[in-house]
């Protein structure tokens, strides 16, 4: 599953991707992917190529169910669309567009979602 997020971005694709718990996988040819695991194991995982195009943000997102079947290939049992990874993509859209929100906020002096107007509210200890 393709999909473009428009800029302008906060970070660039390598950092954006490590802060949603994605892992930087150098593997394959010239291209740089990342891959989160959905559980203890190596398998199934989030697998995503991304590049930083056109001042935004190109992710093409596939769901790795399995290792490759025989030794020397690459070929594995893999999600390209499905419930699963539409799901994945709207999270890693969801959580880009929140931080270019943060981002303009903080630029034009807009206090950040959670600060509920208690700026100048002296801090408190931990008791207290």
């Amino acid at each position: 599953m393709k999909t473009f997020i428009p800029g302008p971005l906060t970070d660039n694709a390598r950092n954006l991707l490590r802060k949603l718990g994605y892992g930087e996988q150098n593997k394959f040819s010239g291209q740089t992917a990342f891959i989160k695991r959905v559980s203890g194991g190596d398998f199934p995982r989030y697998h995503a190529y991304v590049e930083d195009k056109d001042g935004g943000l190109q992710v093409n997102l596939h769901l790795d169910q399995k290792a490759g079947s025989y030794e020397g290939t690459h070929a594995h049992g893999g999600e390209y669309e499905g419930p699963l990874v539409e799901q994945e993509m709207k999270y890693i859209v969801a959580w880009v567009n929140h931080w270019k929100m943060t981002e303009l906020n903080t630029n034009v002096g807009v206090p950040l979602v959670g600060t509920h107007g208690k700026k100048d509210e002296p801090k408190k200890g931990l008791w207290g």
